[in-house]
């Protein structure tokens, strides 16, 4: 006892010593416990992707089944599905019993039941009893339920969604199964390949059971009566439920019947098919962690807000009859499913901390259960209707109901605590949702340009570099929006804009909108009132700006080309999207309108800019507050932009072609940096300006709603609703005007004023001794 005495203090001190010298950091308990959970972490997802290649086998093979028994499209959608329904239903049943008993008992004895009917499967003889082992060969798929619980409590709440994306990885395996398992069965033979999936889920049961621990975070388990009663109470459970039923039934109905629908649908072959399935369950597996990780950092409810806005635009392009729109609608869908399914499962351990499992295995049914119809539904409308887009449709209603469902649900909630967060982390949180927000909006204009463009068949190649650098605008311009909309007193009149035109009705407020903006927008009739001279300039650059936009982006997207008429080399017909729309004569007055539109523009836009600087070098009070960056920039800008395009044009009409292509690229420079100016600069004010609609209907409520009184005069000063936002803005920007039981915000400008100046009279008093 005495002997080991020194050499622990010798050892101790050594350890400090290194460790001050930046040589070694001893190892922590917070680090043991991140290593150890990292690696049950690394334990879970390989058990997961094992129990889920399992689950994918008869998918994989469902074309072989459908030869061999002979199956229509309604049969084979229920052979697929069948394994779905029970992983699904057994998902509470696993989570329950993972909470009582802990995940690493119940996973082990789950691979080992899994084995069964994996190992039967090549010795049906029957397409009925084919539904009876794939039907139990389904328990894999409760698989997930186990995993959340036993991974999750490895982790901090904060650290929970990346954790759990990460584990999502699992999926992966259902993708081994579906591109590889027909490839293995060429050489092996397919009764190999479910021999060889019932021997490894018994040989990693055993491996798992070994090495893999439950956390050392203990959670009282709750009694089976308070399991059920949890599931039949809490309404939040069942919200999530119904989002995962969209994002993981989403996912598992594609991963499933994609190699049946493209082979029905587009008569692809089985490898290729497979291969194609195998690239969108991929491509959803990666996308969980990053769900994870970006709900981490801006909340669940935030993500969730945006997956679901984007797959119903996503789900109507997979209802197109064509691969291209289809492929980018089904990797979009892909992506989007991914992410929300890492989305999901942060909001689970957040809202309910002690019973990880029991709601892991309801949404995790649910999830399956929105995996098991789809399928069965698309299977029917083809056998039926013989179309399968009434299936993508309805997807992208759906979609659009959650997106409604999570901004009344989870998003105010998530708002609620944003507010409590310190200024540095919620300026990165705007960021990072502006980015997310900018990236998606970009991916629709890319897809929205191949489409159009009939895969960049009616694409201009000379127009590229214009079309990359409004890729680039736009998502800047998207990005500041957003950022700028997160500003709160601008987000109050966002979301009271919105909020009053559905609470004034719809129709009713469409139309007020249509005369606001014919009135705001269009004749800006706000800025007649300050000065003729302004108007005329301000309308002119206005609809000269629009005109050349309507005619430049959708030539440079390719949605608008012009062909000649093959049988009349003097008739031009005009191609949108492709579809043949009007003809018209070479020579004719509709023919040089088209064709010198911009030329038209230009000169909108020039007599704009000479008015604007005729008002800035005469007018004294626009020449004090003017500045080069603001002001004449902009104006160069434009300049640049008219002169160039009219001198392309002179080259070309007057001069024989003569210094066009010098022309040509001094153009697009200018072009170009005006677009890159967008985002940054004074342009951008034009994409806030339609905003000051939703300000006209805040202002218009305001005066006819209940009026807000001063305490101290009596009498109406503002709209009860305009301060009661201005109290709650305040305070988040950094302004605190309490005083006493109200605050500054109650009394009347007229009463602040007398305040002030008594306030003045009584210090100057009491200087004065």
């Amino acid at each position: 006892m005495y002997a080991e005495t020194p050499f622990r203090h010798y050892r101790v001190l050594c350890q400090f010593l290194l460790s001050q010298e930046g040589l070694v950091i001893m190892p922590t308990a917070e680090t043991q416990k991140a290593t150890s959970g990292n690696f049950q972490l690394a334990l879970g997802t390989v058990s997961f992707a094992v129990c889920f290649a399992a689950w994918g086998l008869i998918s994989a093979f469902a074309p072989r089944f459908r030869e061999a028994f002979h199956l229509t499209a309604t049969q084979t959608a229920f052979l697929v599905a069948v394994p779905v329904l029970l992983g699904a239903l057994m998902r509470i049943v696993t989570g329950m019993l993972a909470d009582r008993f802990g995940g690493r008992l119940i996973f082990t004895l789950l691979m080992v039941i899994v084995a069964v009917p994996a190992f039967l499967v090549p010795s049906v003889r029957t397409y009925s009893s084919l539904l009876v082992v794939a039907f139990f060969l389904g328990i894999a798929g409760s698989s997930f339920a186990v995993g959340v619980g036993f991974v999750s409590r490895w982790f901090p709440p904060e650290k929970q969604g990346g954790a759990l994306g990460v584990y999502g990885l699992g999926n992966i395996g259902q993708s081994a199964a579906v591109f590889l398992g027909p490839v293995l069965a060429t050489v092996v033979g397919w009764q190999n390949i479910f021999r060889g999936a019932a021997a490894l889920l018994v040989v990693w049961g055993i491996i798992f059971y070994a090495m893999a621990k439950n956390s050392p975070k203990t959670v009282r388990p709750s009694g089976l009566g308070e399991m059920v009663g949890l599931l039949t109470h809490e309404r939040l459970s069942w919200v999530l439920s119904l989002f995962y039923f969209l994002t993981f039934g989403g996912f598992v109905a594609f991963s499933i019947y994609l190699p049946t629908l493209l082979k029905d649908q587009f008569g692809l072959k089985p490898a290729d098919a497979g291969f194609r399935t195998a690239g969108f369950v991929v491509l959803a597996t990666l996308a969980r962690p990053l769900g994870g990780w970006l709900s981490d950092k801006i909340g669940g409810a935030r993500v969730l807000n945006a997956v679901f806005l984007a797959i119903a635009p996503l789900a109507v392009l997979m209802s197109w009859p064509s691969m291209l729109p289809f492929t980018v609608g089904a990797l979009g869908c892909a992506f989007l499913l991914g992410i929300g399914n890492g989305a999901v499962f942060k909001l689970v351990p957040q809202y309910f901390p002690k019973q990880v499992g029991t709601v892991t295995g309801l949404v995790g049914a649910m999830g399956g259960l929105g995996g098991f119809f789809p399928p069965l539904l698309l299977g029917f409308f083809r056998d039926h209707l013989h179309a399968v887009w009434p299936g993508f449709l309805l997807l992208s209603g759906v979609a659009v109901a959650l997106w409604r469902m999570n901004a009344v649900v989870f998003l105010p909630r998530q708002e609620k605590q944003e507010i409590r967060l310190p200024e540095h982390l919620r300026r990165t949180s705007d960021r990072l949702r502006a980015g997310v927000t900018a990236t998606l909006f970009t991916g629709f204009l890319v897809a929205a340009i191949v489409v159009g463009s009939r895969k960049l068949q009616d694409f201009d190649p000379a127009l590229v570099i214009y079309t990359f650098t409004i890729i680039f605008a736009t998502w800047g311009v998207v990005y500041h929006y957003r950022v700028w909309l997160d500003k709160p007193p601008t987000r109050v009149y966002w979301e009271r804009g919105w909020q009053l035109f559905r609470q004034q009705g719809i129709l009713r407020n469409s139309v007020r909108l249509v005369g606001l903006a014919a009135k705001n927008l269009g004749a800006q009739t706000f800025i007649h009132k300050r000065s003729a001279l302004r108007w005329w300039m301000h309308q002119l650059i206005f609809w000269g700006c629009v005109l050349a936009v309507l005619i430049t982006f959708p030539l440079v997207f390719g949605w608008i080309s012009f062909q000649t008429l093959p049988d009349d080399q003097n008739t031009y017909m005009v191609l949108v999207y492709g579809f043949r729309t009007v003809t018209f004569p070479i020579h004719s007055l509709l023919a040089v309108l088209l064709f010198h539109g911009l030329d038209i523009s230009a000169f909108l836009v020039l007599g704009g800019i000479a008015l604007s600087l005729w008002r800035r070098f005469r007018d004294r009070g626009a020449q004090a507050t003017q500045s080069f960056a603001l002001d004449f920039l902009p104006i160069i800008l434009l300049f640049a932009i008219c002169i160039t395009g009219l001198a392309l044009t002179v080259s070309q009409g007057w001069l024989r072609g003569e210094f066009y292509s010098f022309l040509a690229i001094l153009h697009a420079i200018t072009v170009i940096s005006a677009l890159l100016y967008l985002p940054f600069g004074k342009f951008f004010h034009i994409f806030q300006r339609p905003a000051q609609l939703g300000v006209k209907l805040y202002q218009a409520a305001g005066e006819t709603g209940e009026p807000a009184i001063c305490k101290r005069c009596g009498e109406r000063f503002a709209s009860r609703m305009h301060i009661e936002d201005l109290k709650s803005v305040l305070p988040q920007v950094g302004f605190d005007y309490a005083v006493g039981d109200g605050t500054w915000q109650d009394i009347c400008p007229a009463c602040k004023r007398k305040s002030l100046s008594l306030a003045q009279l009584q210090l100057k008093e009491e200087s004065r001794g």
